[in-house]
């Protein structure tokens, strides 16, 4: 009677090892990949408070991609200026302006998701970054826009300031877990790149 007792006991602690082991191996379940499928950039002239909406489709990345992506032209309603690859921004020269930008999941249509309150909760892992190289045109972050815990604008909201006409090229990048948040070309921020879009400025 001791002995076949003794053996169900050591026979249970086996069963409970093994199955500890088989929990210990098992992988973490990465978080949720975060979708973006549209981008929109209020832009407001901060001289009489009159503003444009422009609604940007983007393809995909996911956070192993560390390059760019092609904008896929968006198709929307009449009361948004809606623009593709070859977006066009008009601004006046020797002017201010206020850029608002905020990431939606329209995957599905009857339940869209504001994208913007997760990259607002995760502030520490994201960063907005406009790449251009024309001095005439510059921003900053400016009242409204959200900071990280070391001092970082997002640059969700941004003051920007024209001088002379010229036509920019801007690249706008939504990253995920940049390396610096200090940075004037694409290479100095590392990380991935959650989303991309581009616009022509034009400033007359």
């Amino acid at each position: 009677m001791f002995k076949n007792t003794y053996t169900n006991t050591l026979l249970a602690l086996l069963i409970l090892f093994i199955s500890s082991c088989e929990k210990s191996d098992t992988p973490d379940v990465e978080n949720e990949i975060e979708v973006f499928t549209n981008a929109t950039i209020v832009v407001t002239n901060l001289s009489d408070n009159s503003f444009t909406t422009y609604v940007f489709e983007v393809e995909a990345h996911d956070h192993h991609d560390h390059g760019g992506g092609d904008v896929a032209p968006s198709e929307g309603d009449d009361d948004h200026d809606d623009h593709g690859e070859h977006t066009e921004i008009e601004l006046a020269a020797s002017s201010e302006y206020e850029f608002t930008i905020t990431f939606q999941n329209n995957t599905d249509a009857s339940n869209p998701i504001d994208m913007t309150e997760e990259v607002i909760e995760e502030k520490d892992e994201h960063h907005v970054f406009y790449e251009f190289t024309d001095s005439t045109l510059t921003y900053e972050s400016t009242s409204g826009d959200t900071i990280d815990s070391n001092g970082n604008p997002l640059n969700l909201v941004t003051k920007w300031t024209t001088t002379t006409g010229a036509v920019i090229d801007v690249v706008v990048y939504l990253f995920h877990q940049p390396k610096s948040k200090i940075g004037t070309t694409r290479s100095d921020f590392g990380g991935a790149v959650d989303v991309e879009i581009d616009f022509e400025a034009h400033i007359e």
